[in-house]
């Protein structure tokens, strides 16, 4: 029986565990994927507090190291349900149902894909979802934004103040984006 489970173990995930652990809880992460989350492939981070530059598994993996010099459990199964029976949370996977009387859902966020070519090799080496996070990887060149939504815009706008020219790409004939 755990105390706390944390289906993913993203950043925030981890930083829930360690809170949860230094406070004397028994805690477990499950996790499909390798730990760290949508950070696992980033090629190099320049905004995360406490380095000028490091590769994003490196920084996913430092944290891991705290998370299990903590005692903390990584379950590295695939969740498949979460039922609640009373005060108990059945975090069912697909090898075997962990109780806990809490469960933190640390899920992250999954990007569109374009479904081009090459597209997971340059993940992070190129192609980008963020451009507050990576912008300035190409301050000064040219870049595309691919939507028509308000994220799309949103980020096309804040690229003009860095790059030298700015493409939005869209396949429909409208933006979708709010007029503002």
């Amino acid at each position: 029986m755990y105390d706390i489970l944390i289906i993913g173990c993203g950043p925030a995930g981890m930083t829930s565990a360690i809170y949860g652990a230094r406070n004397g809880l028994k805690v477990g992460i499950i996790e499909k994927n390798a730990p760290g989350g949508a950070m696992v492939n980033t090629n190099i981070i320049e905004n995360y507090p406490g380095y000028n530059s490091i590769n994003g598994t490196d920084l996913s993996m430092k944290m891991f190291e705290q998370v299990t010099n903590l005692g903390i459990d990584f379950l590295g199964y695939e969740v498949l349900d979460v039922k609640k029976d009373k005060d108990v949370f059945n975090v069912i996977t697909q090898k075997e149902t962990f109780l806990s009387k809490t469960v933190i859902l640390a899920l992250g966020t999954i990007h569109k894909k374009l479904g081009v070519p090459n597209e997971g090799k340059f993940s992070g080496r190129g192609i980008s979802w963020c451009a507050v996070c990576d912008g300035n990887f190409y301050k000064n060149k040219k870049v595309a934004v691919i939507g028509g939504g308000n994220s799309a815009f949103e980020e096309a706008l804040y690229l003009t103040n860095i790059c030298n020219t700015v493409y939005l790409i869209h396949r429909r004939e409208e933006f979708r984006a709010d007029q503002s």
